[in-house]
């Protein structure tokens, strides 16, 4: 993750924001919410948006899905390029580029709202 461009922050909010992607892939890998909830908000209004271009109302919302996935998709880790973000006082936001390869696994055919 070396060639990400992070704008602003110092170097130790940027090696922290990296820290935390990275957390998040492995997290995400297994679909391990105990590996995630240190990372994401709890606040009910706190809206995360997936890199599958979906977007969760709260982190309940997100329990739900990674729940339905852990019975159903055998996910892999996968390697982010083209990393971006912005670190302005005590919010940071930041992006990547993915190819990830997961494997449907469950009994039936997965719904289209996931």
């Amino acid at each position: 993750m070396s060639d990400a461009k992070l704008v602003g922050g110092s170097e130790a909010d940027r090696k922290q924001l990296l820290q935390l992607l990275d957390d998040y892939i492995e997290a995400n890998e297994h679909f391990d919410w105990e590996r995630l909830a240190p990372i994401w908000s709890e606040l009910p209004e706190a809206t995360f948006f997936n890199l599958n271009g979906h977007t969760y109302n709260g982190a309940d919302h997100w329990r739900r899905l990674w729940a339905f996935y852990r019975q159903n998709v055998k996910g892999s880790y996968w390697t982010p390029f083209d990393i971006g973000g912005t670190i302005t006082g005590d919010m940071a936001v930041i992006w990547c580029q993915r190819d990830t390869r997961r494997k449907w696994v469950g009994k039936d055919q997965p719904p289209r709202d996931i």
